[in-house]
């Protein structure tokens, strides 16, 4: 592969990724220049929940920004499938972490979305609150395709079963505005719950 000329400058090629943040950075607003990422000290939460559900978000703006760049046709499905599908279900898993009892979050270094949305449900009914049965319908959904979060990352997917425990077929379809849609529910179902996340917007509760 030849790297044309006008990519091998001097800063690309030899400049720090990652500088100290200094005034030079400050900008009035969100939209101003200059553009970059914040990581690390004050731009880091200090609770696992809101770190959860911080990362849950951007997590889910960046697949939602994907599946409306496919759907206006400035790149083709199958070039970013993974790697929507993996942001949608990485923001999903974060998502059921941020909702769990600090001391429970603790301990649940796992993937499995089938089991972490029963732990939430379960946290949550001790809390006085009702999960809909349809969340953990659809995060066993995802769990059949993806349980190890490995599937959507390296293209290892497991195979959905039937109702009698039988494989079904291996080569699956997946609409894109029906997973836009589904993804969305899901989504605004588990912050609704999520009053870090909430407050964080500036919405009452």
């Amino acid at each position: 592969m030849r790297v044309t000329s006008d990519l091998l400058n001097k800063a690309a090629i030899s400049r720090p990724l990652f500088e100290p943040l200094s005034d030079e950075h400050e900008r009035p607003d969100e939209w101003s220049g200059p553009l970059g990422f914040v990581i690390g000290g004050f731009s880091r939460p200090s609770m696992q929940a809101e770190r959860d559900g911080a990362l849950a978000e951007q997590y889910f703006a960046a697949a939602e920004v994907l599946i409306d760049a496919i759907a206006d046709r400035h790149i083709a499905d199958y070039q970013v499938a993974n790697a929507a599908l993996f942001l949608y279900r990485h923001s999903f898993e974060l998502l059921l972490k941020a909702g769990l009892p600090p001391k429970v979050r603790a301990e649940k270094d796992i993937h499995d979305l089938g089991k972490l949305s029963r732990s939430y449900a379960h946290h949550k009914r001790q809390a006085g609150e009702a999960v809909p049965t349809w969340i953990i319908r659809r995060c066993d959904e995802l769990a059949a395709i993806d349980p190890g979060s490995e599937a959507f990352r390296y293209g290892e997917y497991g195979t959905p079963k039937a109702k009698d425990g039988k494989p079904t077929t291996d080569e699956i379809h997946v609409d894109l505005l029906h997973l836009k849609a589904a993804m969305a529910a899901l989504h605004a179902a588990l912050v609704e719950q999520n009053w870090l996340i909430r407050m964080a917007r500036g919405e009452t509760l």
